[in-house]
């Protein structure tokens, strides 16, 4: 990678809807070696996948947050499936420390959060956090 790739990524993250002509533009190549370029990301598997930004507050489900769980060993397996199942939860790591996974979640309000995390706590020891504002998104990647 080279740093017009990573100025290609950048320009994705921040808008991945955006022409391959304007991508070119900025980063003086034609749209074809953009195209090019994006689709060699796409198959070494740098671009997983293309996301778009939703202000959750504009929807039913604007109360999001975060949970650590420390799920039972054997219970783990069990618990990632359901996490792939409920649909408030958005996001799911992986992580070391105290607690192995933390999850982002999404939901209309109090009462459906209790829910949520009685369901969590079946897997194991969790503790929760509500997001009060975001202070801002994905950083652009650093150039080498």
């Amino acid at each position: 990678m080279d740093r017009t790739d990573y100025k290609i990524l950048n320009l994705l993250q921040e808008d991945c809807r955006k022409t391959l002509r304007a991508i070119g533009e900025t980063v003086g190549l034609t749209p074809p070696a953009v195209a090019e370029r994006i689709r060699k990301l796409e198959e070494e598997g740098v671009i997983r996948s293309y996301r778009i930004g939703i202000d959750r507050t504009r929807l039913d489900c604007s109360m999001t947050g975060f949970i650590m769980v420390a799920p039972e060993p054997e219970k783990y397996d069990a618990f990632c499936a359901f996490c792939e199942r409920a649909p408030e939860i958005t996001e799911h790591y992986h992580v070391i420390g105290n607690y192995n996974a933390v999850l982002r979640f999404a939901v209309k309000d109090t009462n459906a959060l209790d829910t949520l995390l009685a369901q969590v706590k079946r897997f194991g020891d969790s503790r929760t956090s509500v997001e009060l504002k975001t202070c801002f998104d994905a950083k652009e990647l650093p150039l080498p």
